[in-house]
């Protein structure tokens, strides 16, 4: 959120390195597992000018596929029953 009040991004260039960052992690994951943090303060990307730039990385990233989307309670539990199954 910082590059929208502090660094003055256009809107739109939330969604174009969301999706970015997701095309590269989903390259990266071919390997291993890997964790989008996707951060929303509401009060920001709430804007009626910013919404749909918020709703098309989201889309993007659901039309992939091959993902899921958790919340940090579920990337947890998901991490501590591959530990417990992969043993120590």
């Amino acid at each position: 959120m910082a590059m929208m009040l502090i660094q003055h991004h256009k809107a739109s260039e939330y969604a174009d390195r969301a999706i970015d960052q997701f095309e590269q992690l989903r390259q990266d994951a071919a390997a291993s597992a890997r964790v989008m943090a996707i951060v929303v303060h509401p009060y920001i990307m709430g804007a009626p000018h910013r919404t749909k730039y918020f709703r098309k990385a989201i889309e993007h990233i659901r039309g992939a596929g091959d993902v899921v989307l958790w919340t940090g309670e579920q990337i947890l539990d998901w991490y501590r029953a591959e530990r417990r199954r992969l043993g120590p």
